[in-house]
């Protein structure tokens, strides 16, 4: 009976807590403190995190909006920039080749002035040319006919006439 007595008295006897499991009040304070703190960040310390990531979002988004148009009238300014380049170097070229234009027939009409000139020259200096051989032949043949003539009259030693020898002496010498 005792033996029965010591099965009774420790089954009676509680049996040491479980420490995996809580007891029930402190999952009912757990709980009260749990939903509290929630609702103290959900309403007071989240509102004003939450204000500030959005203020730099949309702040972030407006300087992205700003780099996009600054970026696009970058490149509308460049294109009008390539435009109005191209424009002038076109322009350029024009007012080039007008110049070149102008210098070439600037160029021509010296070119054929002094070409006019300079065969002005050649036949000026051809005729005085002609006129000193014509006067140095009209000199020559009268000295080599009174040469000839004075020979003539050495060898024949006789006195010839002299204006009816230069008649022959001038068919001989235009004979050449």
């Amino acid at each position: 009976m005792i033996n029965l007595l010591v099965i009774v008295v420790a089954a009676e006897e509680e049996a040491p807590p479980n420490p995996v499991i809580p007891v029930e009040n402190e999952i009912v304070w757990a709980a009260i403190f749990f939903f509290a703190l929630w609702a103290m960040m959900k309403f007071v310390l989240l509102p004003p995190i939450q204000r500030a990531m959005d203020e730099r979002s949309s702040t972030i988004q407006s300087g992205k909006d700003a780099a996009d148009a600054a970026t696009s009238a970058l490149g509308s300014a460049r294109r009008d920039h390539e435009a109005t380049l191209a424009e002038a170097r076109a322009e350029a070229n024009a007012i080039l080749a007008g110049a070149r234009a102008a210098a070439d027939e600037r160029r021509a009409a010296l070119q054929a002035e002094a070409d006019t000139e300079i065969a002005e020259m050649r036949r000026s200096a051809q005729a005085e040319i002609d006129q000193a051989r014509a006067e140095a032949l009209s000199g020559m043949r009268g000295d080599v006919s009174s040469l000839a003539v004075g020979a003539a009259q050495i060898v024949l030693g006789r006195d010839l006439d002299a204006g009816n020898q230069q008649s022959v002496i001038d068919q001989a010498l235009s004979a050449d």
